[in-house]
């Protein structure tokens, strides 16, 4: 590879890293501490992202989420080429913060699913894997019974993950428009990015945790699988681990098609308007 790539898959590694310690460790604190409630654990992620951004922004332009990622490709002319090498890295920053986060609170852990009476990789173990991985519905609301399961489908688990990342790459998109000039400056959009997660967040979490990133919730899962969730992380106690992933990328996807197909259009009409002024 090029040393530009490599500059670029570290960017985007160190971004998404920072993402993910700072949000999902917000989780894991939440749940095997029961130190943060929700709005902390939402404000963490907007820190995460704000912070993740700014990181990689200078090099990359701070996509540190395969979905963003994937919809710029499709929609917004950015290189096919680098698309693999920012998801690669992306998942190896997320991978990376979930064994960070790991290493430092196993003990905490232990001491949790004792307390729990839970046993690790075992049927309600989810209880303490969701301070990786992301379940539906959330395991902390609702239980992991059953009559738990029933409230949030798996049809709903998919298209509430993609309705809540629609509306983040919707917003992604219009916040760093250069015709939205009603639109924060480069400067303090990360800032703005982050505060809608966070809303997004708070919003979604009790349904399935709001992943609204691939690399947020595989990346995490995949380690919690070696760390001795095993069947509880892969393929997860509904057998939907594949949803926070490709629920996401298709939100992106349709959030793209629409800002690309219609919306984008509204800035560049009134640029015209201004200019015939």
């Amino acid at each position: 590879m090029k040393r530009g790539i490599i500059s670029e898959m570290a960017a985007e590694g160190l971004g998404t890293f920072i993402l993910v310690l700072f949000g999902v460790g917000s989780v894991a604190v939440s749940v095997w501490t029961g130190g943060l409630s929700l709005w902390p654990v939402s404000m963490m992620f907007a820190l995460g992202v704000a912070f993740g951004v700014y990181v990689s922004a200078k090099v990359t332009g701070g996509h540190i989420n395969p979905a963003v990622t994937i919809t710029l490709a499709v929609f917004m002319g950015f290189p096919w080429s680098k698309v693999a090498p920012y998801i690669i890295a992306q998942f190896i920053g997320a991978m990376l913060a979930a064994a960070a986060i790991y290493w430092f609170y196993a003990d905490i852990i232990a001491v949790f699913e004792t307390g729990k009476e839970l046993v690790r990789g075992a049927p309600g173990s989810q209880l303490s894997g969701m301070g990786f991985g992301t379940y539906a519905p959330n395991p902390a609301f609702f239980g992991t019974t059953p009559e738990a399961f029933a409230q949030v489908s798996l049809t709903k688990w998919f298209l509430s993950e993609a309705f809540t990342t629609a509306i983040l790459v919707f917003g992604v998109l219009y916040l760093t428009d250069p015709h939205n000039t009603a639109a924060p400056s480069a400067n303090l959009a990360p800032f703005f990015i982050g505060l809608l997660v966070a809303a997004l967040v708070a919003y979604e979490a009790p349904i399935s945790m709001t992943a609204m990133n691939p690399a947020r919730d595989l990346g995490p899962r995949v380690m919690s699988y070696f760390f001795g969730w095993g069947e509880m992380a892969l393929p997860g106690p509904r057998g939907g681990w594949w949803i926070p992933t490709v629920s996401t990328i298709i939100g992106g996807l349709v959030a793209g098609a629409f800002y690309r197909g219609y919306y984008k259009f509204v800035f560049e009409a009134y640029d015209t308007d201004e200019t015939s002024d």
